[in-house]
């Protein structure tokens, strides 16, 4: 992804309702789990940049819009993570290649990375920015505390 990436601009009607509807079996039935914990990381790593991105307001829908584009700006949450997922789905098209009787493992994988790598990588961060809206709440809770403050200031 780039600086020119608009994710504050992530819109869910811009989805297919086939999409709408992955994104949402994927929530419920825990897979983006591993999401939410490494943007947690990110927060805490980068809090000082999400702030600033969000011209030191408080308000909710600023510093979200500042946590979607720092996840648009970098494009990974996890990199070693989303290299492996993308080498299973690799393997799978190796296998179903390998039925069809194609066999040139360097060949497959060129053209999956031409064919289907970019949607790949933007998929997996419109995932990211379905979470931040799942979690909205907490990511500005966790925005608005901070280090010296008593862990009762965010409950109040």
């Amino acid at each position: 992804m780039n600086a020119d990436s608009d994710a504050s601009g992530f819109d869910y009607e811009d989805l297919t309702e086939a999409e709408r509807f992955a994104l949402e079996l994927r929530w419920y039935d825990g897979s983006m789990l591993p999401y939410f914990e490494w943007l947690m990381v990110l927060i805490e790593d980068r809090r000082a940049e999400i702030v600033q991105r969000a011209n030191g307001s408080a308000e909710p829908a600023a510093l979200i819009d500042a946590v979607k584009r720092v996840i648009a700006e970098c494009g990974s949450l996890h990199m070693a993570a989303e290299m492996k997922a993308q080498r299973e789905e690799i393997e799978k098209e190796l296998w179903c290649q390998g039925q069809k009787g194609r066999h040139d493992r360097a060949k497959i994988k060129q053209e999956w990375a031409q064919r289907y790598g970019a949607d790949w990588r933007r998929w997996r961060v419109r995932e990211y920015l379905f979470v931040v809206d799942r979690c909205a709440e907490r990511i500005v809770e966790v925005l608005r505390f901070s280090a010296d403050d008593p862990p009762s200031a965010v409950s109040q």
